[in-house]
């Protein structure tokens, strides 16, 4: 069974971050762990849903972009060592704060009296980075062929089908009918008086 502790140079196993410690206690509860490992499991939601219950997190986090963004990279250790896709969503859920908060943060938009006033810039920059790498996630799981992270993609990202794009050596090998005609009378293909073969 995986666990979320470290080795430290003594081999004693070590939690880097109290976050792991109840990501383990989660794990150690379930009747089967390598559900966290199955594609968009439940579980793997039900685990962050028990962090945040455990957590304490706190509004004041809320105005330390750098703890937040600790909590961001402790997420997406997490997210990829179970084989799932970050989300917006789901960091969310971890951190406990609404969803739409976050998306506010990443526009650059903020109440006068929201936490965001005091975070500047860089929260926005930052909510960026987050949300790029999600995008990186569907774009990974849409070229591997799986047609609901494409669906994402396009509903996410306005990424959109294009019927490929024709080079000019395409385009100037298009011939016009009469063209096609000349030649195939330069070939003997066709009879120069009737049209006819």
């Amino acid at each position: 069974m995986q666990d979320t502790s470290t080795k430290a140079g003594n081999g004693v196993e070590v939690f880097e971050d109290d976050i792991y410690v109840y990501a383990q206690e989660y794990i150690d509860s379930l009747p089967d762990a390598s559900a966290l490992s199955t594609p968009n499991s439940n579980c793997f939601t039900g685990m962050i849903k028990y962090i945040n219950r455990h957590m304490g997190f706190t509004k004041d986090m809320y105005a330390d972009i750098n703890i937040l963004n600790n909590i961001w990279d402790i997420y997406t250790d997490l997210v990829y060592k179970y084989m799932q896709k970050p989300t917006i969503e789901e960091y969310a859920l971890l951190i406990g704060v609404h969803r739409d908060t976050l998306y506010s943060w990443l526009n650059g938009e903020c109440r006068s009296n929201d936490i965001c006033v005091k975070l500047g810039s860089s929260r926005s920059d930052t909510v960026k980075k987050w949300q790029a790498e999600c995008a990186l996630g569907r774009y990974k799981g849409a070229a591997s062929g799986n047609v609901g992270m494409i669906f994402l993609c396009k509903a996410v990202d306005g990424m959109a089908e294009t019927a490929p794009v024709q080079t000019q050596a395409q385009i100037s090998q298009v011939r016009s009918s009469s063209e096609l005609l000349e030649d195939m009378k330069k070939l003997n293909v066709l009879s120069v008086t009737d049209g006819k073969q």
